[in-house]
């Protein structure tokens, strides 16, 4: 059995903005508190940089590595803070201390991997995360308990659009916003029955193996299209921003938002069309590390690279389907039929070992079904492989579909099968 959580957004008319707020600054004393109790040690960590033709120079550093309070000594007194003068029930002050400690390890993560100073987190979205427990679910009917026995928020998701789907399944926790509400359901389903299909993850294309329909290729060039035409507009900016640096700002904004806008866009009808596409499937995707692999690249394949987006494409399609990973390394270099190390060549592979050859990317994507399936790479019999593999010579070979995102429809379109 596989638990399945599914979130929705549904509108609201409450004039919850006070209780935001309050919730806010109780959030940040949290983090204010969990901060302040924070032991820093010393540890020597070691880099490299690139000194040309894979010779690196490494030295070493002294970085202070954060260490938060975990006794429940420390959580008990940091619960008995925050509930003097609350106002509201007192669940509220768990769930900001959970939300404390949720936003700090995700602080320290991107920090431990350079992406963040060494500064407190500062909370600016206004939302309140409502546990189970100040919540009474009847059919669709929730009430939310604000002050016990005095105040209470009442919401009816039968007129949703999605109640259908989800009138069956467990309310889970919700988010309250100024504006909307964030509904999650869970349910248990049973998926050993499915067909598993791999996905390796490409600069400009999803490369799919499936068992029965063979090679599919999602194209995602339009999508690098968006990003590269956005981010050319936002080099240009920034190259004059001195002269003008108010006026300049204000269309950066303007930019980046539009550029965020219609990569969201296109990546929600992506995880639509790919679940439509591909109803009874799991999907099993390669467990890519993008900060590993930009810190081995040019500038330039840096720059293609930091516009791939396969953790959104996952984390969009894991909501609609079950998702499992695997180990990448060497599933574009191993060869299917003998499991000797492959020589790439002009996007084709090649063993010397056996003759066999193919693309890449198709080598790429059958080797991750395979370990997807808990088989080793160690090699395939070449009658067990599909009939649209070459048998042995080196040639261009081609999908048997290549499919694209329709942005106006709800299905992909076939350019050519």
């Amino acid at each position: 059995m596989t638990k399945v959580v599914l979130t929705y957004r549904m509108q609201h008319d409450w004039n919850v903005n006070p209780f935001l707020k309050e919730y806010q600054k109780l959030l940040q004393r949290a983090i204010d508190e969990i901060w302040e109790n924070t032991t820093w040690r010393e540890k020597r960590v070691k880099h490299r940089y690139s000194l040309g033709r894979k010779n690196y120079r490494y030295y070493t550093t002294t970085r202070l590595i954060p260490y938060f309070p975990q006794s429940n000594e420390f959580k008990r007194e940091l619960r008995d803070e925050l509930l003097r003068e609350w106002p509201f029930a007192k669940h509220y002050v768990d769930s900001a201390i959970k939300t404390a400690y949720s936003i700090l390890k995700s602080w320290r993560k991107n920090y431990l991997k350079g992406k963040r100073r060494r500064a407190k987190p500062v909370v600016k979205r206004k939302f309140i995360r409502v546990k189970t427990t100040l919540m009474k679910v009847k059919g669709s009917k929730i009430r939310v308990t604000i002050k016990p026995r005095e105040e209470y928020l009442e919401l009816d998701f039968s007129k949703e659009w999605f109640y259908e789907r989800v009138k069956d399944w467990n309310v889970g926790e919700l988010i309250i916003r100024e504006d909307d509400v964030l509904l999650t359901f869970s349910k248990e389903v049973e998926f050993s029955g499915r067909i598993k299909i791999s996905i390796d993850s490409n600069l400009t294309s999803l490369d799919i193996f499936h068992p029965e329909k063979g090679w599919i290729r999602v194209d995602l060039s339009e999508l690098h299209r968006i990003a590269e035409t956005y981010d050319r507009i936002i080099d240009m900016l920034k190259s004059v921003q001195r002269k003008a640096p108010k006026r300049i700002g204000v269309l950066l904004k303007k930019y980046w938002t539009r550029r965020r806008n219609r990569i969201e866009d296109y990546l929600n009808k992506l995880a639509v069309q790919l679940s439509r596409e591909f109803p009874d499937a799991v999907f099993v995707f390669e467990d890519l590390d993008k900060f590993k692999m930009l810190q081995n690249g040019s500038r330039k394949f840096n720059r293609k690279l930091s516009r791939a987006t396969w953790k959104k494409i996952v984390g969009k399609l894991s909501y609609r389907v079950p998702i499992e990973f695997v180990n990448p390394a060497y599933t574009s270099s191993t060869c299917p039929v003998c499991g000797s190390k492959l020589e790439s060549r002009n996007g084709l592979v090649e063993c010397f070992n056996c003759g066999f050859g193919a693309d890449r990317q198709f080598v790429g994507a059958f080797n991750v079904f395979m370990r997807g399936l808990g088989v080793a790479l160690s090699g395939a019999e070449r009658d067990d492989l599909l009939s649209d593999e070459p048998g042995g010579e080196l040639s261009v070979m081609r999908p048997k579909s290549v499919v694209r995102v329709d942005l106006n429809g709800r299905r992909f379109t076939h350019a050519h099968s």
